[in-house]
């Protein structure tokens, strides 16, 4: 663990209008940029190995060159930067400057930009764009409602999610519809689509706009899930059929994993959150924790575990754990000093946690601090 003594600096948002969308513009392109040359060697192609010279014998005699282990770059520049639409930041963006949230997923030299109505693929080498997709109905939402697309671990597909309202035919009221989208990487063309229409009680007992997200591919499925404040639904999607396969009502999910998809029931939103694990393939009940008092907490922490943090509903106390995914039963305590910080995984075997003054790496497997 490592902590560090710093003074938080503040600036105040000077400057026209133009140099502080620059400013942005700048910060997010370095950002994809970055972000795309430090991705897991998993997302990269024949044309981003090293040339056979650097290789072994033996990796030369199977006709597969090896990666040759390099320093990580010390320093980024802004020369060559490329502007990610202004959709990437509508709504994100602090009068500070700082952004928060984006809805964006990077995947080799494509970025894939979602907003409320549309989602749009970049080609970061050029900062052309390439492809649009919307949905086929009104959409529904503002552009910060949306979250990030994602990326199927061969790279064969990009998901995203609109909330849609489909109208009225005859005596029929309007209804709203979860559109899911399946494009093609680099091209951006919709290579498919499904919809799941909403239990008409939604509209009736809550007017809020439904959140929906695309949480992760496992078994064959593509897992979705969609809530408001009083409802949610979690579905898993055939990406060979593009049917859905099943749904699960009142469960919020929130990581998926081989094993299962984690998240909460939040018993019609009434009671107090309950940890759930479902079957990715069947959406069938795997496991159920304790209730929680308030709000859960759940995100993805590898391959097989999952991070779950809240309040317990007996005392209050709090808690912060790293979850087997399969079975629900805690592998290891978050250190103290993270909440409310994020753990990601990077895509190798540690889930590395930042705060204001604490840099903590966890092994992704036995979740125990490196």
């Amino acid at each position: 663990m490592l902590r560090f003594d710093h003074q938080r600096q503040r600036y105040l948002a000077a400057g026209e209008g133009e140099l502080m969308r620059a400013r942005q513009f700048c910060l997010i392109a370095l950002l994809a940029i970055g972000l795309s040359a430090c991705g897991s060697s998993a997302d990269r192609g024949p044309a981003d190995r090293m040339p056979s010279d650097f290789s072994s014998k033996g990796s030369a005699e199977k006709g597969r060159p090896e990666r040759v282990p390099h320093d990580p770059p010390e320093s980024f520049t802004a020369r060559g930067a490329v502007a990610l639409p202004p959709e990437a930041t509508a709504g994100r963006t602090d009068l500070l400057g700082d952004v928060r949230d984006l809805a964006v997923a990077l995947h080799r030299t494509s970025a894939y930009v979602a907003s409320a109505d549309r989602m749009q693929t970049v080609d970061l080498t050029t900062g052309k764009l390439v492809a649009v997709v919307r949905p086929r109905a009104e959409a529904l939402g503002e552009d910060d409602d949306a979250t990030a697309p994602f990326v199927s671990a061969d790279g064969s597909l990009v998901v995203t999610t609109f909330v849609t309202r489909q109208p009225g035919i005859g005596t029929q009221s309007p209804s709203m519809e979860l559109e899911v989208v399946a494009t093609t990487p680099e091209t951006g063309k919709a290579a498919w689509s499904t919809s799941l229409k909403f239990p008409r009680a939604w509209a009736e007992g809550d007017s809020s706009t439904p959140e929906a997200q695309v949480v992760g591919f496992a078994v064959g499925n593509v897992i979705v899930t969609v809530n408001t404040g009083y409802n949610a639904v979690t579905a898993g999607i055939d990406i060979a059929t593009h049917q859905v396969r099943w749904t699960a009502q009142n469960v919020r999910t929130r990581a998926v994993t081989a094993e299962a998809a984690v998240g909460v029931d939040i018993l019609d939103g009434f009671g107090p959150d309950q940890l759930v694990g479902l079957d990715p393939a069947t959406g069938k009940e795997k496991w159920r924790a304790e209730r929680n008092a308030g709000d859960t907490t759940v995100e993805s922490a590898g391959p097989s575990l999952v991070r779950a943090w809240g309040w317990a509903e007996d005392g209050g106390a709090r808690f912060d754990r790293l979850l087997k995914s399969g079975t629900g039963k805690v592998q290891a305590d978050v250190p103290k000093g993270l909440d409310n910080s994020s753990c990601p995984f990077d895509q190798a075997q540690t889930l590395v946690c930042t705060s204001q003054s604490l840099l903590v790496a966890l092994d992704s497997t036995s979740g125990k601090e490196i």
